[in-house]
């Protein structure tokens, strides 16, 4: 008897146990439901944010605050060779009353200021917004008998600025221009013009600052799908000139040139056509009897106001006597 009392006690006491690390284990499952519940799951790896692993700013890393932008690459040296290539994104409009068209274009510069140069181990180049073009030396480039031009802003300023480790540099900005076109209509609706936007730096000289077309002729590049209703695009080409000026002196000039052909049948159709229609049902009074004047008098007097009116409306009033 004391055996079998030993051994039952034993069991007793193996099931307690049993019990009790069940019911710690449910505990400790509820408490890990909850802390998931208030705070969310735990991430597995950690996102690392590459803006905050880099030790140094961007303008200590340019050493902007190093030097004085004010004055251009090799400043007192030779003249700094700047490319420039031109994409021409649309020709808005060609106006014969104002002598004048308009063009949007993206603008770029290419030059080198080892002032910028940084250690890189990538070979990797920075981009950078217009933010920091107001800190730096750019070329000062403007376009030549231009009436109105300005950048585009929506939603930034549209300005580019990318920056290579040997201190290369790409200048980018997108720009809309009316630049002034001198026409001769003397064949017209037969009349051929050629329009020229011009480039040029405004300070510096040739020997200072020397523009070139980066690539020559195929510096320019325009879009296929650009068309006017009035004119043929015949052809776009790339010149380059200096220009004098008695009081500075000579300057690198660059011109994009384009050759424009006016549309004959737009011209048959919108004038000339409906002017010879005027004349044919003017002879409608040849076919009047001749005994008939008042109806002649009056077919030909409407006909003669209908030309020698004014295109108003509505028309100022006319001055008593």
């Amino acid at each position: 008897m004391p055996y079998i009392s030993n051994l039952l006690f034993l069991l007793f006491c193996l099931i307690v146990v049993v019990d009790c690390g069940k019911q710690k284990s449910r505990k400790r499952r509820w408490s890990a439901n909850l802390e998931t519940h208030k705070h969310g799951p735990t991430l597995s790896k950690k996102v690392v944010d590459g803006t905050k692993t880099r030790k140094v700013k961007t303008n200590h890393l340019l050493r902007v605050e190093d030097h004085d932008f004010t004055m251009r690459p090799a400043f007192a040296g030779p003249a700094v060779p700047v490319g420039v290539d031109v994409q021409v994104e649309s020709l808005d409009s060609i106006s014969e009353v104002d002598m004048d068209f308009t063009m949007t274009l993206y603008l770029r510069h290419y030059w080198k200021d080892e002032r910028l140069s940084f250690p890189s181990t990538t070979n990797k180049s920075m981009t950078f917004d217009g933010r920091l073009v107001k800190k730096i030396w750019v070329p000062d480039v403007f376009f030549v008998h231009s009436k109105r031009s300005f950048i585009h802003d929506t939603t930034t300023d549209n300005i580019m600025l990318r920056v290579y480790p040997d201190g290369h540099v790409l200048y980018s900005l997108r720009v809309t221009v009316t630049a002034a076109c001198n026409m001769d209509f003397s064949r017209f609706p037969l009349d051929t013009q050629t329009c020229t936007l011009e480039l040029e730096s405004y300070a510096y000289t040739d020997e200072d600052l020397m523009l070139y077309w980066k690539s020559g002729d195929e510096s320019l590049s325009i879009d296929d799908k650009i068309s006017l209703s009035q004119f043929l695009i015949q052809k776009f080409h790339t010149t380059s000139r200096l220009a004098f000026y008695s009081s500075t002196g000579w300057y690198n000039r660059l011109y994009i040139n384009f050759t424009l052909r006016r549309h004959i049948f737009f011209f048959l159709l919108q004038t000339y056509f409906p002017a010879t229609l005027m004349v044919m049902l003017s002879w409608v009074s040849f076919w009047i009897d001749r005994r008939a004047v008042p109806a002649r008098v009056s077919l030909g007097t409407g006909y003669l106001d209908n030309l020698a009116s004014p295109r108003c409306s509505p028309c100022p009033p006319s001055s008593q006597a």
